[in-house]
């Protein structure tokens, strides 16, 4: 190989090679690269005939002459490239984000109090909300963040601080509803990491900051990807069915649409035909079927029939069968015909709670061995998960997925959208609102089944009718269930929707895969919320 002559560029860098900035929403950011040569000679020099670009454009532009400047609206990282030739290099550029609200008659020498206090704060402010450990989708909305331990007068600082987030807001109130605006931008920077929230207080005169204190942070993790779909729930206080779409902040009535004093909380649906069922009146209840591929007006398919009546339905995911029980005995429906197929009894146990697999090949269900313990398909002690064969024609084979536990009562279960996993619900008493009941999940193929500790928390707070969501995102899973836990922005301990993501990687290694749950925002706080239906519309 020849030597290179002395005017052949052999290698090229960039400086600065790194380069950490901030930006103020109003005060973007800027840095001066160069090209620095080195020749086949040795020597070198910086070199003006470059091309730049920049790999996240997001986060600025970059001219021709190397000179980078950043939005104003939101941070993250970038590479740096600069080419000649057949040479090139890189720099490596970081982008923090920061930004400083104001309510009321508060102003920027607020923010500099707190900022030269912030090596001194002492404790005594309590972060009850969002959870520590909390992992949400990046297009939640209407998070609030509270905090016990304020005095009327003080006034608060609540920061969001990441490596590419250093937001805060100043407030004399003792919570804080994020506005959904700012919450995206926190949320894009972040994706796929985490934010930091801490909320310090002081006493302010209007000059200077005293008897400072802070909260111990709380880390809220941000999922990649946006929510999708929409979760449908029964509303005691409302009589009736709502929903809420992913990334809203309000719950309208979905069935029915009038006042109503029924109770219509069991639903299942069809994802692929787009039809739901509705349970009326609970225990051996008549049922309507909908049309809702239009989730604005459900259509009425099949209206109440006194002589078909079911408890607990589950929808083939092609949308051709019905499968329920009735007095604990299995029942088949052909769904478009509203016909009941005759079924052989599967053996002389009582059956309840049935679940389609997303493969359509299988149900899992609860079985009762002992009559005595069974009061009727949503009241019974001693349950046990099993899965069902379904040929397409018929029941066939039940297997034990997890046997009865001596002293515990297993129920609520449901395939995961991959059909990978089971959840499923343990508790020592009832079937329908036991205050120890928790939240497990089981590999559908058989395991042992895993505890969801952070899910469930700590003490008696009746965590139940757990519903996946229906799609995966890549790395995590998600269902929504009722809790009886708090919700300190409401300081309601009534049944609630609460929502958790599920780490498959982690479940494989038989560690608990959950997320500490949050809030759905939406519902009314006042009323008890249950059986939450998670679907892609």
């Amino acid at each position: 190989m020849p030597a290179p002559n002395a005017a052949t560029v052999t290698s090229l860098r960039v400086e600065p090679s790194e380069v950490e900035l901030e930006a103020w929403t109003g005060e973007p950011a800027s840095v001066s690269f160069s090209a620095i040569a080195t020749y086949g000679d040795g020597t070198e020099g910086a070199l003006d005939l470059v091309s730049w670009t920049l790999s996240n454009a997001s986060i600025g532009t970059i001219s021709s002459r190397g000179e980078y400047v950043s939005v104003d609206t939101n941070g993250g990282d970038a590479t740096i490239t600069a080419t000649h030739l057949d040479q090139s290099a890189t720099a490596a550029l970081s982008l923090r984000y920061r930004e400083n609200l104001y309510e009321g008659d508060l102003d920027a020498e607020v923010a500099a109090a707190f900022e030269a206090a912030e090596d001194e704060a002492g404790e005594g402010i309590e972060l009850v909300y969002p959870l520590d450990g909390t992992a949400v989708p990046r297009n939640l909305a209407g998070l609030v963040v509270a905090w016990e331990g304020m005095s009327e007068g003080e006034v608060a600082r609540v920061r969001f601080a990441s490596e590419r987030t250093d937001v805060s807001v100043y407030t004399s109130s003792s919570s804080w509803e994020v506005p959904t605006d700012l919450w995206q931008t926190i949320t894009a920077t972040n994706s796929g990491g985490s934010v930091d929230v801490q909320v310090t207080v002081g006493d302010w005169s209007g000059s200077s900051l005293d008897d400072v204190r802070a909260s111990s942070p709380v880390s809220v993790s941000v999922n990649r990807l946006d929510a999708t779909g929409s979760v449908t729930y029964w509303s005691l206080a409302d009589e009736r069915i709502m929903r809420v779409p992913a990334g809203s902040t309000e719950a309208a009535p979905f069935f029915p649409t009038d006042e109503s004093t029924e109770c219509f909380g069991c639903h299942a649906i069809s994802e692929e035909r787009q039809w739901m069922v509705v349970t009326h009146y609970g225990v051996d209840g008549q049922y309507t079927v909908l049309d809702v591929s239009n989730p604005d007006n459900p259509e009425i398919i099949y209206w109440l029939d006194g002589s078909k009546r079911m408890t607990m339905r589950a929808i083939s995911p092609d949308g051709n069968w019905m499968a329920g029980v009735l007095r604990g005995a299995m029942q088949l429906y052909d769904l478009p015909t509203n016909t009941l197929v005759d079924l052989p009894a599967l053996d002389g146990a009582k059956y309840t709670h049935p679940n389609w697999s997303p493969g359509g090949d299988e149900l899992v269900a609860v079985r009762v061995l002992d009559a005595a313990r069974f009061v009727d398909d949503m009241n019974f002690h001693d349950g046990e998960i099993v899965k069902i064969g379904w040929n397409g024609t018929e029941l066939t084979d039940v297997e034990v997925l997890v046997e009865l536990q001596p002293g515990y009562n297993l129920y609520y279960p449901e395939f995961s959208p991959d059909g990978e996993w089971v959840v499923f619900n343990r508790s020592t008493g009832d079937s329908t609102s036991d205050d120890d009941a928790e939240l497990f999940i089981v590999p559908a193929g058989g395991g042992t089944p895993i505890r969801l500790d952070n899910a469930n928390g700590t003490g008696a707070l009746g965590n139940s009718w757990a519903r996946w969501a229906p799609l995966s995102d890549g790395d995590l899973l998600w269902f929504g269930f009722s809790s009886l836990r708090s919700y300190p922005v409401e300081g309601t301990s009534n049944p609630q929707i609460w929502v958790t993501s599920i780490d498959p990687e982690k479940a494989r290694e038989g560690e608990d895969p959950s997320t500490t749950p949050y809030w759905l925002p939406g519902q009314d706080p006042a009323s008890d919320n249950h059986v939450p239906l998670w679907w892609s519309r």
